[in-house]
């Protein structure tokens, strides 16, 4: 650079990078800086063309009344000369920043030609010229990097072991008499017969999974089906889940049966979740469930669908009701079984007394019932008074009933106090400033619809009968509160929201879908 009064004062200027249009093989556009130390830019074999080259300084140029000189220099003898050449400055881009390699051949093909990869360069390298998208950016990449590796399961197919079998006689291994071969029922495989992969073997396991999938097999289909509608409807269309042999109830839409196991097993691709998205947005799941007398005599069961059931929750998904409510509910996926609260004198009821219940702690004690450690021998009484099936034995229909014993755990269960407990802090800080609005909002948590005024008549009343008893009763109202206190609002009306708000977590509503 030098200055215009004194040409003896040139100050040398850094570049730091360099592009072009077109570059020979080798012979970059970098290669172009004396620091670089290379052979230089050649544009073979597109000589004669005009090809521009820009230059990018590593500091801004001084303002105006300044002279900019150039030095080219020119070391391959007189074949790779410049013939003509013109030069322009631009001003306003930052010091020092040219488009990398890739970008730049990215951007000087057409839209046409340009691939999914080149279209993705291009917008990377934009977002990251701008700085609140390139820290997302940046901490994007960062969770990528911190994602676990999950091990990988290979599935080896083993050749089937060569060996005979046959039938005992009365059961005794010492008496073998003839002998089989492995097959399918014939009473079932008679019109769809079970082959074998090989000719020379006779069928093994991986044939009798193909059999059973096979699009000609519609047992395997219609009983996927109908065990899918019963937990959406609470009544299969083979009532019988268990058995749909000659014993078993007939189907009450037989045709119903068939048309959803053919688009289960054909365009569904196997897919349940795409069944259950074809049965809920039937016109038939989005029925009221509100009782029709009209019906009574003729379809006292609602076998002809002409309303919807009311079904009340599985036992592991009461709990999760309540905890979800409250705002306890871990939304953490995966890991190992936990082992929440559970009552003193269960787990000693186990097969020789030789399990320890160990108490989880923190997010743990507050996981989806789905984690739960499930003991055998001694279940958590929880499930059990809500109709949790006996492990010990294989049962695909669950039994419904309604006990007092159910209200009992909801009220008093040390979970479900604490539940209770917690929805009271909710309503208190989230609910709203009056009364009749903390109890909407308690209610709305709860029932998911618009609650009525005589509702919020009778809970503002329980409220009220709860506020004088507590205030005459503090122990008793620390007691109820518990550790799930709201900041500034003392014991007693503390207690009195607790109160109502487990009431409201014992209505029949809460655990029955209606």
């Amino acid at each position: 650079l030098v200055d215009v009064a004194d040409s003896n004062k040139e100050k040398p200027q850094r570049l730091t990078t360099a592009e072009s249009d077109f570059a020979q093989d080798k012979f970059p556009a970098t290669n172009a800086l004396i620091d670089q130390d290379k052979s230089g830019w050649a544009v073979s074999p597109q000589t004669g063309q005009d090809h521009p080259i820009t230059f990018f300084f590593a500091t801004p140029l001084a303002g105006p009344g300044q002279k900019l000189k150039v030095v080219l220099d020119f070391s391959y003898g007189g074949q790779h000369t410049l013939g003509r050449f013109r030069m322009s400055g631009v001003s306003g881009t930052s010091p020092g920043r040219a488009l990398p390699e890739s970008v730049a051949t990215s951007i000087r093909k057409s839209a046409a030609e340009r691939s999914n990869a080149d279209t993705r360069e291009i917008a990377d390298y934009v977002a990251s010229l701008h700085e609140p998208t390139a820290v997302l950016q940046a901490r994007i990449a960062e969770l990528k990097r911190t994602i676990p590796v999950l091990p990988v399961m290979t599935v080896r197919i083993l050749e089937p072991a060569k060996r005979t079998t046959n039938v005992l006689n009365r059961g005794d291994f010492l008496q073998p008499s003839d002998e089989v071969a492995p097959n399918a029922l014939e009473i079932i495989s008679e019109h769809h017969p079970l082959l074998s992969r090989h000719t020379d073997q006779p069928a093994d396991r991986l044939d009798l999974a193909h059999w059973l999938m096979s699009s000609s097999h519609p047992l395997t289909a219609r009983v996927t089906v109908n065990q899918i509608w019963a937990h959406l409807f609470g009544r299969g269309i083979v009532p019988t889940q268990n058995d749909f042999g000659v014993r078993g109830d007939l189907p009450t839409h037989p045709e119903l049966l068939d048309w959803l196991a053919g688009q289960f097993s054909g365009e569904l691709q196997w897919s349940r979740k795409k069944l259950i998205r074809l049965i809920v947005n039937s016109a038939t799941w989005r029925q009221s469930s509100n009782h029709r007398p009209d019906l009574q005599e003729i379809d006292p069961t609602n076998e002809l669908l002409a309303r919807q059931n009311r079904i009340r929750v599985e036992a592991e998904i009461v709990r999760d009701l309540h905890l979800a409510a409250a705002g306890l509910l871990s939304k953490k996926i995966g890991g190992p079984s936990v082992f929440p609260p559970l009552p003193p004198g269960v787990a000693e009821l186990s097969y020789a007394n030789n399990f320890k219940w160990k108490t989880s702690k923190g997010d743990d004690a507050w996981r989806r019932g789905m984690y739960t450690f499930f003991k055998r021998t001694s279940p958590h009484p929880t499930l059990i008074s809500f109709d949790c099936p006996d492990s010990n034995t294989t049962q695909l229909q669950r039994e419904v009933s309604n006990t007092p014993l159910q209200a009992l755990v909801t009220l008093n269960n040390e979970v479900y106090a604490q539940a209770a407990q917690a929805l009271a802090k909710r309503t208190l800080q989230e609910g709203g400033e009056s009364e009749a609005h903390r109890i909407r909002w308690a209610l709305r948590q709860c029932l998911i619809r618009i609650p009525q005024d005589d509702e919020v008549r009778r809970f503002a009343d329980l409220l009220n009968i709860a506020r004088q008893y507590y205030e005459s009763s503090p122990e008793a109202a620390e007691k109820a509160v518990g550790e799930h206190a709201a900041a500034d609002v003392d014991a007693a009306e503390n207690a009195s929201w607790v109160a109502t708000t487990r009431m409201i977590m014992n209505l029949d509503e809460f655990i029955v879908r209606d």
